[in-house]
Parts: structure tokens; C-alpha cells; sequence
């Protein structure tokens, strides 16, 4: 009798741990990456440099100014022409410090769409 009550317990136990086990979330993560991606910003401003690969929008901020340098890569969408002067909104993401524009809106400063 008591074997066969110490098996059910067993049995029991062994059931409800493997219950347990499958039902908690399994967080797979690629190797080298520790951290989620964080999701993307925004800001809007004026253009004031054009470079090859990068390009700088100044924004005013509760009457303070700054300038935030953006990279351009082969996945960034530009939508109009990078000039200076013109006004632009930016979605960018933040990797290893540097900002990485991801969509770019330009308006022109004339407000006629130069596409």
C-alpha cells in the first residue's frame, strides 16, 4: 500500500512539475544580443547639412536649440530631396550611440514638392 501511494505521489509530482515546465514563456535570443531592440523615435526640424552618408536637422526644443546628426544606410526611406533648409521629420533608431535614420519626410522650403 504505501508503494503504491509513494508511485502516485511520484507520478503526481513528476506530472505537475512537467506542466509547469511547458507552460512557462521560453525567451529565445540570437546569439550576441542581449537586449530587445528598442522601437524607433521621432523629431522634426530644419536641415542644416548634407553629406554623403548623414545628414543634420536642428531642433528646437522649450526654446532650446540642438542639432542631432542622423547616418543614412541602404534600408533608410527618404521621401523628397535632402537639402539645407528644408524642413524634415525623422523616425530613427539609436545603435552604438549613433542615430540611424530609418524614414525620412522632406518638405522643401518653398512648400511645392520637388518629387
Amino acid at each position: 500500500m504505501r508503494f503504491r501511494t509513494s508511485m502516485c505521489l511520484a507520478t503526481l509530482f513528476l506530472f505537475c512539475f512537467t506542466i509547469a515546465a511547458w507552460s512557462a514563456p521560453h525567451l529565445i535570443l540570437a546569439a550576441g544580443h542581449t537586449e530587445p531592440t528598442p522601437d524607433n523615435q521621432s523629431l522634426s526640424g530644419q536641415i542644416t547639412s548634407v553629406g554623403d552618408a548623414e545628414f543634420s536637422v536642428q531642433v528646437a526644443k522649450n526654446k532650446d536649440i540642438s542639432t542631432v546628426k542622423f547616418m543614412v544606410d541602404d534600408k533608410t526611406k527618404v521621401e523628397g530631396k535632402l537639402a539645407v533648409g528644408a524642413q524634415a521629420t525623422v523616425e530613427y533608431r539609436s545603435n552604438e550611440g549613433k542615430n540611424i535614420a530609418v524614414h525620412v519626410i522632406v518638405t522643401p522650403t518653398s512648400g511645392m514638392n520637388s518629387y
